[in-house]
């Protein structure tokens, strides 16, 4: 279920930038400081458990997907919610495949 495990500040940094949002969006919606948010990316803090929730559900809302991965998550987002300031959003936005299909690299 979405929200369960906790991210860390690099998953959290990670589907920001695909998203293309800033601190102050998650912020907002996850009712938390933008200092809070700046170090907890930049592994200077460890936010309480809630808070890394609320900031996890934030994340989800907008468009991003955590992918359990041993004790680290991979990021994504739906393509609808990709931002188009990235190579990837692009693509998707263009209803390209984001990736070429295996062999053609």
């Amino acid at each position: 279920m979405p929200g369960d495990q906790p991210i860390d500040g690099v998953a959290c940094r990670g589907a920001r930038a695909m998203l293309g949002i800033s601190q102050g969006k998650v912020c907002e919606r996850a009712g938390c400081g933008r200092s809070l948010l700046n170090d907890f990316e930049n592994g200077l803090r460890v936010p309480k458990a809630s808070s890394v929730a609320r900031i996890r559900e934030a994340l989800e809302a907008l468009g991003a997907v955590f992918i359990a991965h041993g004790e680290r998550y991979a990021v994504g987002v739906r393509a609808a919610a990709a931002s188009e300031r990235t190579a990837r959003g692009r693509s998707m936005a263009d209803g390209r495949e984001p990736f070429p299909p295996s062999g053609e690299c």
